[in-house]
């Protein structure tokens, strides 16, 4: 199994979402995600961290609230957003990584 840190370093832009356990919208965010994947396939990776289980994640990213989407290049952090965001939206911000 990869690790995080191996899939944001794999050359192509990866997209994570921080979420937390029981969060109202996680069906939601689960339906642009695979949106998101029909749209892209396997030009981008994306990533689904439950920081609610994953301290050492959420403490090294800094995430303070839900959901935050990081997109990362060759492992480097390019943007951030938090909050709700429309598969639109979320394309925009993938983008950025091309």
């Amino acid at each position: 199994m990869k690790t995080f840190e191996s899939r944001i370093n794999e050359g192509i832009p990866s997209l994570a979402v921080f979420m937390h356990a029981g969060q109202q919208d996680a069906t939601e965010i689960k339906r642009e995600a695979e949106e998101l994947r029909a749209q892209y396939g396997d030009r981008i990776n994306l990533l689904r961290v439950d920081a609610s289980y994953d301290h050492r994640l959420k403490h090294q990213y800094n995430i303070l609230h839900y959901p935050t989407w990081i997109l990362f290049k060759d492992g480097q952090e390019l943007m951030r957003e938090t909050g709700h965001k429309t598969v639109a939206e979320l394309s925009r911000l993938v983008e950025r990584g091309f």
